[in-house]
């Protein structure tokens, strides 16, 4: 059915980046036709026999080859197929805005998985709100961003930075722009600060060896342990970071901190934290 080969197409797209049918809004004559259609049916076959569950399509498609390959290039085939149609390699790409905001806080460890309450409005006896002066708020919480509340007239600041969809029209694929404020905001936001802190005081309370705590925060920020070079580099740029600190009269104690937290936000700021390869 119909139903089902537009759902799956959406699921496919949001793990892959482009769906199998890259008009996702258009299913029609005028749309652009799937790029593997045997695929497409199948996956909506299974889609309703599992009885239309979408954790069990998320399952296999992250199971399959297609999603697990790498992103790295081979003349030949992209000589071939330079659009990549044929699903040879993995099309590298940036995570959305909710996915970075809540990998930084789930490094961190403060990220709350419950489901919150009410956003705290004013009193209403306090409304003044016309159409050229609208309520305007931004709430910050620890649950995931797709509890941040949505403002008709104004976007969220973060989620706009980050491309983040326009509730007022109907966006069937986000844009992906790579623009200078989006690096500044990993270098001067006070939320990536926040987190970098309670990031850097979760590895120090882990272990007291600097090479172990470099190898956890690898692991825990990229999934992977730290190289050799990556090692030799940290532990280079922390000793410079706390040589510095001496030199502007920190006592010895509070050196650690602020030391490990601008060593986070290097991890934050790096292509391995926000992007899938």
């Amino acid at each position: 059915p119909l139903t089902a080969r537009v759902m799956v197409n959406r699921i496919w797209q949001h793990h892959f980046g482009e769906g199998l049918v890259r008009s996702p809004n258009n299913f029609g004559k005028q749309g652009r036709p799937p790029t593997h259609p045997e695929l497409l049916d199948y996956l909506a076959d299974r889609f309703v026999a599992d009885g239309w569950s979408v954790k069990a399509m998320h399952k296999m498609i992250l199971l399959s080859r297609s999603y697990q390959l790498s992103s790295v290039e081979d003349a030949v085939d992209r000589a071939l197929d330079p659009n990549n149609e044929d699903l040879w390699r993995y099309d590298r790409r940036r995570l959305d805005a909710e996915a970075i905001r809540d990998s930084l806080l789930a490094v961190s460890g403060t990220l709350d998985r419950t489901m919150p309450g009410s956003h705290p409005f004013p009193p209403t006896n306090t409304w003044n709100f016309t159409q050229h002066a609208p309520f305007q708020a931004v709430y910050e919480t620890k649950h995931r961003s797709v509890y941040l509340m949505t403002q008709r007239q104004c976007r969220q600041p973060y989620l706009a930075l980050f491309d983040g969809a326009d509730a007022n029209a109907s966006t069937a694929e986000r844009s992906t722009t790579t623009v200078p404020t989006q690096a500044l905001f990993f270098l001067n936001d006070p939320f990536v600060h926040d987190q970098a802190n309670k990031f850097a005081a979760r590895i120090l309370a882990a272990t007291a060896d600097d090479g172990a705590r470099i190898g956890l925060a690898h692991r825990i920020a990229y999934g992977r342990p730290a190289t050799l070079d990556e090692t030799h580099a940290a532990e280079a740029y922390l000793r410079k970071y706390v040589q510095g600190l001496k030199e502007a009269g920190v006592s010895a104690e509070k050196q650690a901190a602020p030391a490990w937290a601008s060593y986070a936000r290097v991890l934050f700021a790096a292509n391995e934290f926000i992007y899938i390869d």
